[in-house]
């Protein structure tokens, strides 16, 4: 008699939960509960989501068995810049937006290039509210002569406590409230009156030059500490000497509380490197490929090879590009971590003497006060814009059976870095093989290839010619960091690694996307072009002819998985959710990957170039949108880059209206069984109950693997297993 009442109570539970369920149905889609997801979960806060800047979400609305179901929800075109500012320094850089779009609750934040910051409702596309900047270039050039009289594009908008951070043209840094969309404070005129910015040579004589920051760093929380890199502005000479500021956000206005020069003052510094060599690492390609050293410690170098670093006087620039891309920043310790770029125009590194130290390197940095704690020069002497100031991922790897903290680094030059975060010494490197050793027809090996190796021809023909000088075949076999060369030149290599590269860190996987391209040798015109003296060749147009994208090993290094991409451009960078890789390429498609086995799933195409990190957040209703920017400066089109001046626009993608999300629907229906199971199995003896309930508790429902009914036919199971063992 007993167990007839504990099997009646069985079928009136389960009939119950059957309605429940039915009553369920697609409501519960519509009505995700918002704060149960994970704020960093639902948000992209950062330029590359985190403060680690991984551009991996976690997020797992849209994955890879329905990613090939989004639809257009809504888009915004960007207003073309005016014909006056066309015409304005700088002013190629004004069209459409190339800062990635940052989600914060459920609202889309994007600066464009004109640097004005839009709000947008994620859900629907109505604008909230726009910040517009006005330019003024004489104005800004009266109230600051280090002004360089152009405005660089800016690369990225920081969302920190309710603040927007963004950059204006006069030097300054803004913070603007992401309800309002009003200026809360500024940081003016940081570039003003700057220790050691005046040049007397020769060729040129007066104050360096400067733009605008391209990418306000992050905050320190425990200090309270915003960190603002400032870079040197101009081509050719004269530009502005590099530095980084800390200033304390709890002071009104925010004061600066430490500075840090990335660059030896206006009339030079022989020492300069020598007073930092201790703390630092010399990567050397020809050692690494022969012996398979990755870092050469700075003691190790000869002190003649260190002295008279940036030289003088034929020193026409200090310009060091601190940050293109976001700042890693360890919230535990306050350290940050950030690449930097050349020193200054191309032209003029020729006569730039010893390594440059802290240009084309990765620094580790103390936010409370500025010490540089460890530094990695990951191109010695670097004169074609060989750099590592794309984002900085901060990660924990497992190496030699150990976890440790590390930095993984991307580089121009198409070679991926892991450092210990603590020293800076190379964990491992990683060359694709699409960048091969070039052999010349004297049959030495100097530089590398971006696809085609031509062996026994030409080398300032070929197909791939120098994506890499690794091996200085520029300072005609000269010493290595010393020495310049005799003529100057301007070349731009093709750029492998121009992009910022995702971690999943749940998977332990890079993937890192390398360019593949050719450098077209153009004559200057009988008056010179930018120093060349006329007649010469010089390399200047970078044509991306495809593009590959590998996953990676994150503890190795190692290659898991490639997918090649023929005649397409490429620049920007990937990102990772859901069991996807994201790749944004130049044909307007942007490419879908499984992340696991590299497979491609499917394709957007929005019709302009795509050049822009695609980010991806929820909205107020709690469903998960992937945004994606098109056109914007500097556009490329297959085959290389052009100067297409096209505005683009920004586009928000969905999931189906309707569609259930089956993980989170049978998540809320487990709990409800859970419920009821508490409520009616009463009448159970205690220890009867308590086992039902655990039991239930240890099913795992996969994704779409299982119907509602699969999950209450295994509770039954169970709960009849309980009875037939009593009996």
């Amino acid at each position: 008699m007993r167990n007839t009442k504990i099997i009646i109570l069985i079928l009136l539970i389960s009939i119950s939960t059957i309605f429940q369920f039915n009553n369920i149905g697609t409501e519960a889609t519509n009505n995700i509960d918002i704060q149960k997801i994970e704020r960093w979960q639902r948000n992209w806060e950062f330029v590359n989501h985190d403060a680690f800047g991984t551009n991996y979400s976690p997020q797992n609305q849209i994955n890879a068995e329905n990613v090939h179901m989004l639809e257009l929800k809504w888009t915004y075109p960007f207003p073309s810049a005016s014909e006056f500012l066309r015409y304005q320094p700088g002013g190629i850089a004004f069209e459409g937006a190339i800062t990635p779009p940052l989600i914060v609750d459920g609202e889309v934040f994007v600066a464009s290039n004109m640097r004005n910051v839009y709000s947008f409702e994620a859900n629907s596309g109505n604008m909230n509210w726009i910040n517009i900047y006005e330019h003024n270039w004489d104005k800004a050039k009266q109230e600051l002569p280090e002004v360089a009289g152009g405005a660089p594009h800016i690369h990225g908008l920081q969302y920190i406590n309710g603040n927007l951070f963004t950059s204006t043209l006069n030097c300054s840094i803004e913070a603007i409230d992401s309800k309002s969309g009003q200026t809360t404070f500024s940081i003016e005129n940081i570039c003003k009156n700057v220790e050691g910015n005046y040049y007397s040579w020769p060729m040129y004589e007066g104050i360096g030059k400067y733009g605008s920051p391209s990418h306000p760093g992050p905050i320190y929380e425990n200090e309270n500490i915003l960190i603002v890199a400032i870079t040197g502005a101009t081509a050719s000479w004269g530009g502005g000497r590099a530095f980084i500021d800390g200033y304390d956000l709890n002071s009104d206005p925010p004061e600066r509380v430490w500075r840090t020069f990335l660059a030896p003052p206006g009339e030079g510094d022989s020492e300069w490197a020598l007073r930092e060599c201790d703390k630092g690492w010399f990567f050397s390609y020809p050692e690494w490929k022969e012996t398979g050293r990755m870092g050469i410690p700075c003691n190790e170098v000869p002190r003649e090879n260190l002295i008279n670093d940036w030289g003088v006087p034929k020193h026409y620039t200090s310009s060091v590009a601190a940050i293109w891309g976001q700042m890693a920043l360890d919230q535990e310790t306050g350290i940050i971590y950030f690449g930097t770029g050349n020193q200054g125009g191309w032209v003029n590194n020729t006569y730039a003497i010893g390594p440059n130290l802290f240009a084309s390197s990765i620094i580790a940095m103390n936010s409370t006060n500025g010490d540089i704690l460890w530094w990695y020069q990951t191109v010695p002497r670097d004169m074609v814009q060989a750099d590592t100031a794309w984002n900085t991922v901060l990660t924990e790897l497992t190496i030699n059976g150990e976890r440790k903290k590390a930095i993984i680094k991307y580089s121009v030059t198409g070679l991926l870095w892991a450092l210990d975060a603590a020293t800076g010494e190379p964990l491992w490197i990683y060359e694709s093989p699409m960048l091969k050793s070039r052999v010349d027809s004297d049959g030495v090996v100097r530089g590398r290839t971006s696809g085609h190796p031509c062996i026994g021809c030409d080398p300032k023909t070929q197909d791939g010619y120098w994506n890499n000088v690794m091996s200085h075949y520029d300072m005609q076999e000269k010493k290595w960091l010393n020495y310049p060369s005799k003529d100057w030149f301007y070349w731009i290599p093709a750029r492998a690694g121009e992009a910022d590269i995702a971690l999943n860190t749940d998977l332990e996987r890079i993937y890192v996307p390398v360019a593949g391209g050719v450098d077209k040798a153009i004559k200057a015109d009988k008056y010179g072009t930018l120093g060349v003296k006329p007649g010469q060749d010089y390399y200047i147009d970078t044509l991306s002819k495809n593009v590959t994208l590998y996953s990676l090993d994150a503890n190795t290094g190692e290659e898991v998985w490639s997918y090649f991409i023929d005649g397409v451009a490429y620049r920007g960078g990937v990102m990772t959710s859901g069991g996807i890789v994201f790749l944004p390429v130049a044909d307007g498609n942007l490419y879908m990957f499984n992340a696991e086995n590299g497979e491609l799933i499917d394709t957007i195409f929005l019709g302009n170039s795509l050049v822009v990190l695609p980010t991806i957040g929820y909205t107020k209703e709690g469903e998960a949108r992937l945004f994606v920017i098109s056109g914007g400066r500097g556009a490329y089109a297959i085959g290389g880059i052009t100067r297409q001046n096209i505005p683009g626009a920004i586009y928000s993608f969905g999931l189906p209206e309707g569609y259930i999300k089956q993980e989170n629907i049978i998540e809320e229906k487990i709990e409800i069984i859970e419920d009821l199971i508490e409520e009616k199995v009463d009448e159970i003896e205690p220890q009867m109950k308590e086992e039902i309930v655990e039991q239930g508790k240890e099913i795992q429902i996969e994704q779409e693997d299982y119907t509602a009914y699969y999950v209450i036919a295994i509770i039954l199971l169970i709960i009849l297993t309980i009875i037939i063992r009593r009996r």
